[in-house]
């Protein structure tokens, strides 16, 4: 062992000969710092990440240069989604340990991971995004913000808790106790996991206790000028007497009926063959104005589901107002990213005359930064190898400009179709930017792949 002075070797000596330091204090120092580096192992085994996280920091305070307690919390911050903690972690861990192999091969892997990096740091820039959103009262678009980090990074616990929050705040306690019991497999012992899990306990205790309590409510109704209040049981015990004495009516509805047939029927029946016309025509106008009847009320009946359906749509109205008053707002103020946002929550078909001309209006001032919205998205997962994904984007820039960005949107586009053997349509996006750009980087690269497609299909030919 080496003094922490002078660096002297010193043994099993508690005072180095060599400059006089105190070398049993520094013992008990190391000493307790990988109790605490065991403590964190011990809990990061059972998946109790936040107190193996909490232990390790204590044992790095105690001596920094234990580089197996920095590897150890750099994996507990990767396992939880801190994915630049981690990173951090392992840097400062290689430059305080050269030879280093967990380090080595931690940022390795990494390293070598295609797109990790660009999709870690889309994360955190949508994450970043949402609590801004959060700050400002956008619950919905941090809602989808988050959304796409949790797709993006499923480990990612912060991000399960801030959503699992929103959902509390909207009173939707399932979603939130979905999300909450995903963090808890994540991370086994995080505090603000387990305070959230016993709030939506709570809440959804509350509304299954005013579900019941209802049943017990009492039942009031007129009686004339006067309101009879009674309990619900007794309510019930008086429905099922009227139930008793409405079916004592229909048996002797029937009973009467069963007479007419077998007695009154017989005399029409003969009176008709006595050629009495009266007694037909009189059933003819009968059923011409039960007919007319019918027509009336499937009338009244359209028209009533007509008026139905325009109440149905009022909720859908409302909040498409909204949202194009607030897009209208943010690009008044100049935040066009977030108006383009609001602008597509928007359903044109609900709204007014001068509703939609205003959509329009302002649709047509945000298509630049919707275009530019869609292209970078598709960009992102371009670069992450979610080419499906990818395909939905630029399809949707390529339907409204295909000459967007010199080519580019197209020619990915293109590209994507060949990654996931769509090779015809592929082959049409290629020969379309050849023909639009024939001299930039776009074509070039274009007229490579149509070349190397067309090699393809004259070395299948000399096969064949």
């Amino acid at each position: 062992m080496q003094c922490f002075m002078c660096g002297a070797e010193v043994g099993n000596e508690n005072v180095c000969y060599n400059c006089g330091a105190d070398i049993l204090l520094y013992k008990q120092i190391i000493y307790t710092s990988y109790v605490f580096y065991n403590q964190g192992l011990e809990k990061a085994k059972v998946k109790d990440l936040s107190g193996a996280i909490e232990s390790l920091k204590s044992s790095l305070q105690y001596y920094k240069y234990n580089t197996r307690a920095r590897n150890l919390l750099g994996l507990c911050y990767y396992q939880i989604g801190e994915i630049v903690l981690a990173l951090n972690e392992w840097v400062i861990s290689k430059n305080l340990q050269e030879d280093n192999p967990d380090a080595d091969r931690y940022l390795a892997e990494i390293e070598n991971a295609p797109g990790f990096l660009n999709k870690t740091n889309s994360t955190i820039k949508k994450y970043n995004q949402a609590v801004e959103y959060c700050k400002s009262g956008s619950r919905d678009l941090a809602i989808i913000q988050l959304k796409k980090v949790i797709s993006q990074n499923s480990n990612f616990v912060k991000a399960h808790q801030l959503l699992a929050l929103l959902y509390i705040e909207e009173s939707k306690f399932a979603d939130a106790r979905k999300l909450l019991n995903q963090a808890a497999k994540i991370d086994g012992n995080n505090t603000t996991t387990i305070r959230y899990i016993h709030e939506v306990k709570t809440r959804l205790k509350e509304q299954n206790t005013g579900r019941r309590k209802k049943k017990n409510d009492t039942v009031s109704f007129m009686d004339g000028n006067d309101t009879v209040v009674m309990s619900e049981k007794s309510f019930r015990s008086m429905l099922d007497n009227s139930r008793a004495s409405l079916m004592n009516i229909l048996l002797g509805l029937v009973l009467g009926l069963l007479i007419c047939f077998f007695l009154v029927v017989p005399t029409v029946k003969d009176n008709a063959k006595d050629g009495n016309s009266q007694t037909v025509l009189a059933l003819n106008e009968s059923l011409a104005e039960a007919n007319s009847e019918k027509e009336s009320l499937q009338a009244e009946i359209d028209s009533l589901k007509n008026d139905l359906s325009a109440y149905d749509d009022k909720q859908d109205v409302a909040t498409s107002y909204d949202n194009l008053f607030a897009a209208q707002n943010y690009y008044s103020s100049g935040d066009s990213a977030t108006a383009s946002q609001y602008i597509q929550l928007v359903t044109k078909e609900v709204l007014g005359e001068q509703g939609q001309q205003a959509y329009d209006t302002l649709y047509a001032a945000l298509s630049p930064a919707i275009m530019q919205g869609y292209y970078d998205d598709g960009n992102n997962f371009y670069s992450e190898e979610n080419y499906e994904s990818a395909i939905t984007n630029f399809k949707t820039v390529v339907d409204i400009d295909e000459n967007y960005n010199n080519g580019a949107a197209l020619f990915l586009l293109g590209d994507c179709y060949r990654l996931t053997d769509q090779n015809d349509l592929a082959l049409e996006c290629f020969e379309r930017v050849v023909e639009l750009y024939p001299s930039n980087k776009w074509g070039k690269q274009a007229k490579v792949y149509i070349a190397a497609d067309d090699t393809t299909l004259n070395a299948k030919e000399v096969g064949e």
